[in-house]
């Protein structure tokens, strides 16, 4: 008995070993990938991206949303920013925007980083920070990993009904827990339900 409750403890060190080795996998390849020396000076002082982006904006999504495809580990201080007094409301919104992006691409990729990134959202304990990831992803719960929706499916925070409750486009097709992305999409054709009925729209 002995033997078989050290087979199951060993079992599941290497289940865990795997997942945080996945979870540490950069989502970005290699040539998309932020410079090591950019990760580098953002990991020894995080403050200075709200230095660099004082009104939030497009670009800080974009740099933030680099940041944490780059390199995981950058992840940490990023959800620090997100505590920290000094980060003003558009630059919180736009640093969730980039993670929630983040996290729509880790989910195809790298469900244990697309999760930690949503585990982390909810743990700063934010209403205002949870809300606005919601908004970005479309969303309603976003602790959970789980996401299929049934008849009158998911809505995002305004955003359209559907099968996966996308709020910023994307097609509905083999889509995930984690909402749209502020992407602009090609033409597509999207398909959900309301209330029981079928809802198909095709682009002109």
């Amino acid at each position: 008995m002995s033997v078989k409750f050290a087979l199951r403890i060993a079992a599941a060190v290497a289940i865990a070993a795997m997942v945080s080795s996945a979870a540490t996998a950069a989502v970005y390849a290699p040539n998309r990938q932020l410079p090591a020396q950019v990760i580098t000076e953002f990991k020894g002082a995080p403050a200075s991206l709200l230095q660099q982006f004082p009104i939030g904006g497009a670009q800080m999504i974009s740099r933030v949303r680099d940041l944490g495809a780059s390199d995981p580990s950058t992840l940490p201080g990023l959800i620090g920013l997100l505590k920290d007094s000094a980060t003003t409301k558009d630059q919180m919104t736009a640093i969730v925007a980039g993670l929630a992006q983040v996290a729509r691409m880790a989910a195809q990729t790298d469900q244990a980083f697309a999760t930690e990134i949503q585990t982390a959202i909810a743990g700063t304990n934010n209403p205002d920070v949870i809300a606005a990831y919601q908004a970005a992803t479309g969303d309603v719960a976003i602790a959970a990993t789980g996401g299929g929706a049934g008849a009158g499916g998911g809505t995002g925070a305004g955003g359209a009904t559907g099968t996966s409750g996308f709020a910023f486009g994307g097609t509905n097709v083999g889509a995930n827990p984690f909402g749209g992305l502020h992407y602009a999409n090609s033409p597509a054709s999207y398909s959900g339900s309301v209330g029981g009925a079928s809802v198909s729209v095709s682009p002109r």
